[in-house]
């Protein structure tokens, strides 16, 4: 009888260990809905209207032209929305992401999806490359884990992370024109 209480209690141990939550597995927020990368947040900005949002949040688009190969593809004042697309190069390999900032008075959101991932042609074995293959970023986060896969989630995710910081530090940004004017 002692026999049987044993093992029923590692079966059952067994059975309860094997159960995983679901999406744990990934280092990039996944959106329950889609299941699809998606950083996003709203950030209180005190004292700031939505036309001063607006103003910085262009700013900040502009200065991602600047910095690395982005392109504004819409901006509505009216509707207070600035979105842009951000291309990050290391070497033949390309990161693209969808960025978007929506502003009220107060606050802003923004939301980065559509995540894209563009590997080099000598990737692939095979004699006759087509080139360079864009492919979500969806389509790493659910492989089988590896090391090539680990290395490349965490290059995205540090890579949108500084994307968010300099987004925050811009929209928090007082202007100092106050200054200007008094010189």
């Amino acid at each position: 009888m002692k026999v049987l209480l044993i093992l029923w209690l590692v079966l059952l141990g067994s059975a309860a260990s094997a159960q995983q939550v679901p999406y744990t597995f990934s280092i990039l927020p996944l959106d329950n809905a889609t299941h699809k990368v998606v950083y996003t947040a709203v950030v209180p900005v005190a004292g700031a209207s939505k036309d001063q949002l607006f103003s910085r949040a262009q700013e900040w688009s502009a200065q991602q032209v600047r910095d690395y190969k982005a392109t504004e593809l819409r901006n509505n004042q009216e509707v207070g929305v600035v979105r842009t697309r951000i291309t990050r190069k290391k070497g033949q390999e390309a990161y693209t992401y969808a960025v978007s900032v929506s502003v009220k008075d107060g606050f802003y959101k923004y939301l980065i999806t559509n995540i894209l991932y563009t590997e080099p042609d000598y990737l692939r074995a095979g004699k006759y490359s087509t080139g360079p293959t864009t492919t979500s970023i969806e389509k790493i986060v659910y492989t089988r884990p590896s090391k090539y896969r680990d290395q490349k989630l965490t290059e995205v995710d540090a890579h949108a992370k500084k994307i968010i910081n300099d987004l925050i530090k811009n929209m928090l940004h007082k202007p100092t024109d106050d200054l200007a004017t008094q010189w």
